[in-house]
């Protein structure tokens, strides 16, 4: 089968529409149109519904997204660098995220490092922010993304921004089209991450600002510690959607839009002076990294906005 018509299949249903795929892929729309009926005919199915708004994915279409999406990355991938001494490099990879970033990335950017550079090996530290920029700083963790912070020590690359939502358990009376207020949130009880950097900080120094005192006895980095007491019904957690998607599909949590104010969480790639990583190949991982956050935040995986710098390079600060 053409890879290229998957390749196109793929795009048209992370747009959602085909003119906007067409645009992004360069090709015009009726060709486009075209490679998707003989798909279609090589399948023997139909793979979109037509809409007012553009396409949409059959049954059919949600399998073969499912099941082609990561191996058509990873077969991308390992021909891309197949030629490239970076994919003779044998050496191990540290990287860091915090919680709620694993929940969605690790995985699938693992996948594709691994397609990328078949002769590394890589570990990943799940922690707060402030505890990968120590890791970071002392050299054990090579790359990491992290919470914005301001800080001469590191070189950083914007990534994305994500609204933060309130999550409480599946007896709670939060709905999605009901927004909850920041001065309604500070009279719930609350678990708030352990890390002085990111989401606690932001619900710590809005309250500041409003001359309210929060309700949080418990702090905690874990994810899953935190959404086990919410889950419960002990407590309500201020996160982004990515990091609890799942378990809001299957009803075991609901959620709520945070307003007045906003709050957000803004991601960054980092990595220190002194990593010790040689400079094609530090580049090359921040490319592959990037290009997976997009991907996922154009395919809605990840409900963040995608902040594409021009280029990520750790040794330009």
């Amino acid at each position: 089968m053409d890879t290229h018509r998957l390749k196109y299949f793929l795009r048209i249903a992370e747009e959602g529409s085909m003119t906007r795929a067409a645009a992004v892929l360069g090709v015009a729309q009726p060709a486009l149109s075209r490679q998707i009926r003989l798909l279609e005919e090589d399948l023997g199915i139909s793979l979109f519904h037509r809409t007012r708004r553009g396409v949409q994915l059959t049954e059919d279409g949600e399998r073969l997204r499912a099941s082609t999406a990561a191996p058509l990355r990873q077969l991308e991938l390992a021909v891309q660098y197949a030629g490239s001494p970076l994919a003779r490099i044998e050496r191990g990879l540290h990287l860091g995220m915090p919680p709620t970033v694993a929940a969605v990335l690790a995985a699938p950017l693992l996948t594709s490092l691994g397609a990328a550079f078949p002769k590394v090996s890589f570990d990943v530290t799940v922690a707060g922010t402030d505890a990968l920029i120590e890791a970071m700083l002392r050299g054990t963790i090579d790359t990491a993304v992290i919470n914005q912070v301001s800080d001469e020590r590191l070189f950083v690359r914007d990534l994305l921004v994500e609204d933060l939502i309130v999550v409480g358990g599946p007896q709670s009376d939060l709905r999605s089209d009901r927004p909850v207020t920041f001065a309604q949130l500070l009279d719930l009880p609350l678990v708030l991450p352990a890390s002085p950097i990111g989401i606690a900080v932001a619900v710590q120094n809005t309250a500041l600002r409003l001359k309210r005192r929060i309700h949080s006895r418990i702090a905690t980095d874990s994810l899953q510690v935190m959404m086990g007491l919410v889950e419960r019904g002990d407590a309500y957690a201020v996160l982004p959607i990515s990091a609890c998607g799942r378990e809001i599909a299957t009803e075991r949590l609901r959620y709520a839009p945070l307003v007045e104010p906003t709050l957000t969480q803004h991601l960054v790639v980092a990595a220190s002076a002194r990593m010790d990583l040689p400079r094609e190949f530090a580049f090359k991982i921040g490319d592959v990294l990037r290009e997976e956050a997009a991907r996922l935040t154009r395919s809605g995986t990840w409900s963040a906005r995608f902040l594409a710098p021009d280029q990520w390079n750790p040794y330009r600060a």
